[in-house]
């Protein structure tokens, strides 16, 4: 038991030593540039089974990404094929926060690949799995994320559970999300005419005149914008 628990925790604590071999190893222009974690995360037990994820990925770009147009789909499916959820806690944060929002958006959905797989015993209600999904996204942010470098899939996290919420009903929550979604938005200066390739800078305490336009991320530069006006329509 004790190993156990030391291995689960693992899951969700880098160490600045596995930070740097991240960066060192040509990822510090990723979008998805956060610590690393240990290898041999087992996301059968953080999220489902990896045959049924597979199935609820295309359905979320099939139902949800129409309404909901971020993350972008070929650097998000790149990286899921990379399975930078297995190493990446950002990373991990957005799928489970993706995977939650359509769950409680379309219960059925995972309902019936669960059926078809013989696995429907794994959730007996669509609102367990969606429960999962958002302590997957909370454990692997952990505490303090807010103190940390955001980027801009720090506030399509926060959207993503907050929408989940307002499907099943939990306003406290979704009230919650929504206004920290609108914070990092306005933290990371997304009415800012341009964005430095990376992301959106550390804060309202960048200078102005710091950005090179030469290095425009024009993805996260739309993704902010997207983002921004869901919550703008969707909050109206």
């Amino acid at each position: 038991m004790p190993s156990q628990a030391r291995r689960h925790d693992s899951i969700y604590h880098a160490g600045a030593a596995r930070t740097d071999t991240a960066y060192s190893n040509g990822y510090a222009h990723s979008p998805w540039n956060a610590p690393y974690y240990d290898h041999g995360v087992n996301i059968d037990r953080l999220l489902c089974p990896s045959v049924i994820l597979d199935l609820l990925v295309d359905d979320f770009f099939m139902y949800i990404h129409p309404v909901a147009p971020f993350p972008h789909e070929p650097t998000f499916r790149q990286g899921y094929r990379e399975q930078r959820h297995l190493k990446d806690h950002q990373f991990l944060a957005l799928l489970a926060s993706m995977i939650g929002s359509l769950v409680a958006s379309f219960p059925r959905k995972p309902q019936e690949h669960l059926k078809a797989k013989g696995l429907q015993a794994e959730f007996a209600k669509s609102l367990d799995f969606v429960n999962r999904c958002h302590k997957t996204a909370t454990d692997a942010r952990g505490p303090g994320y807010l103190d940390n470098n955001l980027s801009i899939y720090d506030g399509v996290t926060s959207y993503f559970l907050g929408l989940a919420a307002a499907y099943t009903f939990d306003w406290r929550r979704t009230r919650l999300y929504f206004s920290e979604t609108l914070g990092i938005l306005r933290t990371l200066g997304v009415h800012r005419a341009y964005v430095p390739h990376g992301g959106f800078g550390t804060g309202a305490s960048d200078p102005v005149g710091s950005v090179d336009h030469t290095e425009i991320d024009y993805i996260q530069q739309q993704i902010g914008r997207r983002l921004f006006w869901c919550m703008l329509v969707g909050v109206r």
